[in-house]
C-alpha cells in the first residue's frame, strides 16, 4: 500500500512540474558560474533561424539606428522590382550619394553586380543606382521616387513581421546629427533574416569583384572583418555611422546545416565584430 502511495506522489510531482518553459530549460543547461557575455553593443540578439528559439537577448526590442543594415530592406525591394540581369547605367545622381565608391558616371553594370557592391562593401552609390533604376522602370516621377521606394521598404518589412522599422533614405546614412537613415530593433532584423533565408540577397556578400560593360574592374572591399572566421557564413551585413555606432548582422551555420542569426546594434566600429565573436563563442560553449 505504501508503495502505491509513493508512486502516486511521484507521478503528481512529475505532472505538476512538466510544463517548464523553454527559457527555464535553457537556463538549466548553463553551468554554475557561466554568465552571459559582456558586450559593448546597446542591443543584441541571437536566434536559431529554423526553430525560432532565442539563444541570446539584450534590449532586443529597442528601436535603434540601423545605419547600412537599412540596405537589407532596400536590397529586398530591389529584388522584387528589378531583374538581376538588367544592365544599369551609372548616373551623376547615383554617385552623388554620401561616401562615394569606385563607380564612374556612364559605365554600365548588371543589377546583380551593383547589389553585390551594396551588400559586400556597403556602397551607397550602388544601392542608389538600383533605387533610381527601379523607380524609372516603374515610371515613378523623380520628385516622388524616394517616397515611393521608402514606402515599399516599410511594407516589405511589415510583411516579414518586422513592425518596428522605419526609413528616411535607402542607404541608412545619417540624415543629420539626430536623425538616422533607418530605424529598427535587433529582434525584427532576425525576423527578416529568418523569413529571407533562401533569398539570393545573402549570396552577394561573397563576391570579390565586378566588371562593367566598359571593362572597368571593381575590386570589392568587404566590410565584414569576421568573414574568414565564420565558416560556413550564409550571409552578413555591416553598418556604421556616427549616430548608429557599429552594427552587424551575420547568418552562420552552427551546427552544420542549422542557420544561426546574430545581430548587434549600437556597438563601436571594431566592437561590433568582437561582440558577435563573444556571443557565438558563448552559444558554442
Amino acid at each position: 500500500m505504501r508503495f502505491y502511495f509513493i508512486l502516486a506522489a511521484a507521478l503528481f510531482l512529475i505532472l505538476y512540474f512538466l510544463p517548464v518553459s523553454k527559457v527555464a530549460l535553457i537556463e538549466k543547461k548553463i553551468e554554475p558560474g557561466q554568465k552571459s557575455p559582456e558586450i559593448e553593443a546597446r542591443a543584441a540578439a541571437a536566434q536559431d533561424l529554423i526553430s525560432g528559439e532565442v539563444l541570446f537577448s539584450k534590449n532586443s526590442d529597442e528601436i535603434l539606428p540601423l545605419a547600412s543594415l537599412t540596405k537589407i530592406l532596400s536590397g529586398l525591394v530591389v529584388l522584387d522590382y528589378v531583374d538581376l540581369e538588367n544592365e544599369i547605367e551609372i548616373t551623376k545622381f547615383a554617385i552623388s550619394a554620401p561616401e562615394p565608391s569606385s563607380l564612374k558616371v556612364g559605365e554600365h553594370l548588371k543589377a546583380r553586380d551593383l547589389l553585390a557592391m551594396a551588400m559586400a562593401e556597403s556602397s551607397n552609390d550602388a544601392i542608389t543606382a538600383l533605387f533610381e533604376y527601379a523607380s524609372q522602370k516603374n515610371e515613378i516621377v523623380s520628385d516622388g521616387a524616394e517616397a515611393w521606394f521608402l514606402d515599399l521598404m516599410r511594407k516589405k518589412a511589415e510583411s516579414l513581421g518586422a513592425r518596428s522599422m522605419n526609413f528616411n533614405n535607402v542607404t541608412g546614412y545619417d540624415v543629420s546629427q539626430t536623425i538616422s537613415g533607418g530605424y529598427g530593433s535587433a529582434e525584427d532584423l532576425l525576423k527578416i533574416a529568418k523569413a529571407t533565408l533562401t533569398s539570393p540577397l545573402w549570396q552577394f556578400g561573397n563576391m570579390s569583384k565586378v566588371i562593367s560593360r566598359e571593362g572597368i574592374r571593381h575590386i570589392l572591399k568587404p566590410t565584414n572583418k569576421l568573414g574568414p572566421e565564420l565558416t560556413p557564413l550564409l550571409g552578413s551585413k555591416t553598418g556604421y555611422t556616427d549616430l548608429a555606432g557599429g552594427n552587424l548582422l551575420v547568418i552562420v551555420e552552427y551546427p552544420i546545416g542549422q542557420p544561426l542569426g546574430i545581430v548587434v546594434l549600437g556597438s563601436s566600429e571594431k566592437g561590433r565584430f568582437e561582440d558577435v565573436r563573444k556571443i557565438l563563442k558563448w552559444i558554442k560553449s
